[in-house]
């Protein structure tokens, strides 16, 4: 018989627009930039042209990187006798690692800020998670988490 699951979240990062989304912006960006362009041409300030196709490849760039890391996740699963940590990369490798609920403890700074993953403690490991959320979201986390691996101790009991 299989353990009931006590925690699972899976953490991701938040994507602000859609890829439709992204496409339009690009597409106004792409007509406010030729038509700006086009202006400065006219003008006789022609070398401007380049610049703004630099600027529209240096913002598509960013939105490549952008969406690359919003492929990461993490997924974390209780149960009353091991924690999981099913973490996937950006390219979609998935590493598992599972530890005795025995040996865990959660732990993240208090006040926390940007840089302050939550950290699971297993046995000699510290393993960071949940770096792509806000602080808030992450300090929510842990502290769910903690509960849970209490009462994932208690039922072992």
């Amino acid at each position: 018989m299989s353990e009931p699951i006590l925690f699972r979240e899976i953490l991701q990062q938040h994507q602000a627009l859609s890829q439709r989304g992204w496409a339009i912006v690009f597409v106004a960006l792409g007509v406010f930039f030729s038509s700006f362009g086009l202006v400065m041409f006219v003008k006789g300030a022609w070398p401007v042209i380049g610049f703004l196709g630099i600027e529209i490849g240096a913002l598509y760039l960013g939105y490549r990187v952008m969406i690359a890391r919003g492929k990461r996740q993490e997924e974390v699963i209780l149960t009353p006798s091991t924690l999981s940590l099913h973490l996937r990369d950006p390219k979609g490798h998935l590493q598992r690692q599972s530890f005795p609920t025995e040996e865990c403890a959660v732990s993240i700074n208090t006040p926390t800020t940007w840089d302050d993953p939550v950290v699971l403690r297993a046995g000699n490991r510290r393993i960071p998670f949940g770096g792509d959320l806000n602080p808030d979201q992450r300090r929510d986390v842990a502290n769910r988490l903690l509960r849970a691996l209490t009462e994932a101790r208690r039922a072992r009991s």
